[in-house]
């Protein structure tokens, strides 16, 4: 491909809302953290997998059990903070990174697990709100 000699259409799609198909047989749900393994395919998050990568916040349920990989999408928030579960936070855990423990659970624990985001409010010992923007790829 050469350089540019006269304008060109880079076909925008704003991108705070994005699709990715979804693995066989899989059901990612409304909310969940989500993350693309080594085949390409979304899954919900999980721990254990530094391959894994976290791509954002499910918009939408999406339920491809009995189907091919591929053959059903869904779509992620790519930006935001959101609440989810995880054990002994303070107001100290308030910057602290956090990682996926699954897709609903957080845990401080990196080793093999994809980070998520940044604690930035703590609701109570068991919640706390995380904002994904330095996260999510």
């Amino acid at each position: 491909m050469a350089a540019l000699t006269s304008a060109y259409d880079p076909q925008d799609k704003p991108g705070e809302l994005v699709s990715y198909k979804v693995g066989a047989n899989t059901v990612i749900y409304k909310g969940a953290l989500v993350s693309v393994r080594s085949d390409g395919y979304a899954y919900p998050s999980r721990s254990g997998t530094s391959s894994d990568v976290f791509v954002g916040v499910a918009f939408e349920g999406v339920d491809n059990t009995g189907g091919a990989a591929g053959a059903r999408s869904v779509r992620v928030w790519k930006s935001g903070t959101y609440v989810y579960n995880g054990s002994g936070f303070t107001q100290a855990s308030v910057g602290q990174a956090m990682y996926a423990a699954d897709d609903n659970t957080l845990t401080t624990t990196s080793t093999n697990n994809q980070l998520v985001g940044y604690v930035v409010e703590v609701l109570s010992a068991t919640q706390a709100r995380i904002r994904i923007d330095n996260a999510v790829r």
